[in-house]
């Protein structure tokens, strides 16, 4: 009889290289490939993201604005690796370097399309680290930039390659919406 291997908890499979490399790039530890999830994300400063002109932007909602929030569509590529899109995951946030210039931008592309494998697909995803209940982003794509927020309201989300001078806001609140 051949050995086996249990790849995944519902099915046994003989054991060669093939299905070796399917357990090294396909469902490690037995979990089902990671599917789309909705978060709500502020910033310490309590400015939550929105859209205006189609940029996204962050701010101080109230009353009837408050339906403005946009959620931040998540899909995980690695335990600390993430796809981060808005619109149910039509538009993903993109980290572009042009030059000496490194900015974010929105990019019409669907999440669920991204691979963690293209080379392509990189400027789309970023690092979650969490420190305490707050969360930063730090782009996979350009090491060293990270998702930030204006000290004022009101203004472009974008990166910042100096998270530690205060002048940009990188730490946020990011909780699964429900």
């Amino acid at each position: 009889m051949k050995p086996r291997v249990d790849l995944w908890p519902e099915a046994e499979l003989p054991l060669s290289p093939f299905f070796l490399s399917l357990k090294t790039v396909g469902r490690p530890s037995g979990r089902k490939p990671s599917k789309m999830q909705a978060f709500r994300i502020w910033d310490v400063n309590q400015k939550t993201f929105y859209l205006r002109n189609n940029q996204l932007v962050a701010g101080y909602l109230q009353g009837p604005n408050v339906n403005l929030e946009e959620k931040i569509d998540v899909v995980p590529i690695e335990p600390h690796a993430l796809f981060l899109g808005i619109h149910g995951g039509k538009m993903c946030l993109s980290c572009v370097k042009s030059g000496d210039e490194t900015r974010l931008q929105l990019e019409a592309v669907n999440i669920t399309d991204l691979s963690k494998n293209r080379k392509q697909d990189k400027r789309f995803a970023f690092v979650r680290s969490d420190s305490g209940p707050t969360t930063s982003f730090e782009s996979a794509a350009c090491p060293g930039w990270f998702l930030c927020t204006a000290m004022e309201a009101d203004q472009p989300v974008s990166l910042t390659n100096m998270p530690d001078k205060g002048v940009m806001v990188t730490k946020f609140y990011f909780q699964e919406d429900e």
